[in-house]
């Protein structure tokens, strides 16, 4: 039938997925063995902060690089694949020097600049070329947070400084080694000094499972933060380039602090009237 032009019989309407009722049935039977998804757990402020001090007073430039990218990641709700390099072929364009802009009075200030006049700015911009979710060109923007370790203007113009006297379209992340080799901060980099920073934190004694901790738990911790901090949905849906509502899995209702207070809100003694038939 569907062959001569005909309706497909074996759907309810033309978007109903569900065709040959025993296929259906068994794709529910499998959903329903499914284990249950275990994302990626939202690292507190206080772990990044942890992770940006301790790792910026290190005399290893390579933890310097990973501090200034985590601090990036945090306070910018990024991808681990925006900042650094991918092993597969993905459309995500890792961010690169001339995808920042740091500014000071609103006026620009060119990478050449002295590393002091850098991070006298008291803004920054950057800009990303394409993103997993094929959202292109979308711009972020902060203000210096005037914390000398936690601060996204400081920790980019210090990112910038590094890479200044390369070409333009060199991936942040990228420097020049105690050995004069030039290497960039890979994911597992990323990984593994989060999860450091949260045994620094004693995150274990605070309910997390170690092994759920990742380079997600960077944006997942940074949208959980805005949502604590009292910003409203559209502009955590904004910061975190979400196209739709997805972006809720990352406000985790397993954080104790979401819910203070509505216990003793709901014990109060309300008495109201049913106006309804």
């Amino acid at each position: 039938m569907v062959d001569r032009g005909l309706a497909d019989p074996r759907r309810a309407d033309l978007g109903s997925p569900r065709l040959d009722r025993c296929i259906s049935s068994y794709l529910e039977q499998c959903r329903a063995k499914d284990p249950p998804a275990r994302p990626q757990q939202a690292l507190p402020s206080s772990t990044v902060r942890w992770l940006a001090e301790a790792y910026r007073q290190s005399p290893i430039k390579h933890l310097r690089i990973i501090a200034d990218l985590v601090v990036l990641a945090f306070f910018f709700l990024l991808r681990v694949g925006e900042y650094t390099p991918s092993s597969s072929v993905r459309q995500t364009v890792p961010l690169r020097r001339k995808d920042v802009k740091l500014w000071n009075d609103m006026h620009l200030i060119p990478h050449t600049a002295d590393l002091d006049t850098l991070l006298g700015a008291d803004a920054v911009t950057i800009s990303l070329e394409n993103q997993k979710n094929g959202h292109k060109n979308a711009v972020l923007h902060h203000t210096s947070s005037g914390d000398c370790f936690f601060d996204p203007v400081k920790s980019a113009a210090r990112l910038v400084h590094e890479i200044a006297p390369k070409p333009p379209d060199t991936a942040l992340g990228t420097f020049v080694d105690e050995d004069g080799c030039t290497r960039q901060v890979l994911p597992s980099a990323i990984r593994a000094a989060v999860r450091v920073a949260a045994v620094g934190d004693h995150l274990e004694g605070a309910g997390y499972d170690l092994t759920r901790i990742g380079s997600h738990s960077l944006r997942s911790g940074g949208a959980m933060h805005l949502k604590l901090s009292g910003y409203d949905n559209d502009i955590i849906q904004k910061l975190g380039r979400w196209s739709s509502d997805t972006y809720l899995r990352y406000i985790q209702a397993q954080i104790g602090q979401l819910t203070a207070g509505i216990a003793t809100n709901m014990a109060r003694v309300l008495r109201f009237h049913n106006v309804g038939a």
